[in-house]
């Protein structure tokens, strides 16, 4: 299962999706927790240390990866020629949660054995000027379409905030995109723009909304009116979790008053099916394809592709 969390900056985002992460660790699931967003929250929030060299989109460990993924695909020219939206083919080499997979072993932390964190990496002062957070992106994108999950396998991403990972292919690499909102004008605003991108893309069906820093039944009207609907879940204001960030401690279970709304996340979670979400790629990736960029550097990359199902 591969779930995002994502929504207004300062919501909560990457809090409730590190609480989300230590459910799944206490269920004894196998877990791959990605940070994604600029400004790396996730992974010190799971108690890990981002480093600059560590990061995915750090131009070694992109070409690794890509080196690694491409296996014997014909398809692909080169590591040089992946683009964001390039498939797996014949030849390709998969990514599993297993601790001793290449990919975790040389580019991820390990919690434990069911557990590792990567982070996608920020700005660096190099890129003043010069760099797009969205290109960093590119190789998460790449990681994404390589997975290969066994039941009770959990990908969890902690987004850039906002509605960006709809200038790409993320919208449609998950199987549960959670946003998560504020009972305020601006959070509720983000979320409601979201719904609208999901629904002009086709993916509105994986979009559940949670509520957070809800403090009464005031904010949770106010939601609800604002939304069109009750969240699926909503977490209150919780004294113990901001005790446990103000003193520097990563976020645990136990410090939350009620965890049923991680609970009521991972009872939502439903696979994507796999031929949806190939038609899906597979519109994106014939959508770049006709990009002037992608065209002068890569040539036609529709080669990538396979032939249609029949």
């Amino acid at each position: 299962m591969k779930i995002a969390f994502t929504g207004k900056g300062g919501s909560g985002k990457s809090t409730v999706a590190a609480l989300f992460v230590n459910y799944l660790r206490a269920a004894g699931e196998r877990v791959l927790a990605v940070d994604a967003d600029v400004n790396v929250h996730l992974a010190p929030l799971l108690g890990v240390t981002a480093e600059p060299a560590g990061a995915l989109s750090h131009p070694a460990n992109v070409r690794s990866v890509r080196t690694h993924l491409i296996g014997t695909n014909a398809r692909i020219a080169g590591v040089e020629h992946f683009v964001p939206t390039t498939p797996p083919g014949p030849g390709s080499r998969l990514v599993t949660l297993d601790a001793d997979d290449p990919v975790l072993v040389g580019h991820a932390a390990a919690l434990d054995q069911r557990t590792h964190v990567m982070h996608v990496g920020t700005y660096e002062a190099k890129d003043i000027g010069s760099g797009c957070y969205h290109g960093h992106l590119a190789i998460l994108e790449n990681l994404l379409s390589h997975l290969r999950l066994t039941q009770g396998d959990w990908v969890v991403c902690d987004m850039v905030a906002g509605t960006d990972a709809f200038a790409n292919s993320l919208h449609a690499q998950f199987d549960v995109i959670v946003v998560v909102a504020e009972p305020t004008p601006e959070s509720v605003s983000v979320a409601r723009r979201y719904r609208e991108l999901a629904e002009a893309a086709g993916v509105a069906d994986v979009l559940a909304v949670v509520g957070n820093k809800v403090a009464d039944d005031v904010d949770r009207d106010y939601l609800a009116r604002e939304l069109g609907a009750a969240p699926l879940a909503t977490l209150t204001s919780q004294t113990g979790l901001r005790r446990a960030r103000q003193a520097g401690v990563p976020p645990r279970l136990e410090d939350l008053d009620d965890a049923s709304a991680l609970a009521s996340i991972a009872e939502y979670a439903r696979p994507m099916a796999a031929g949806r979400r190939e038609d899906l790629m597979r519109t994106l990736h014939l959508r770049l394809a006709d990009k002037g960029w992608v065209r002068s550097a890569h040539g036609d990359v529709t080669s990538q592709l396979g032939p249609v199902p029949a």
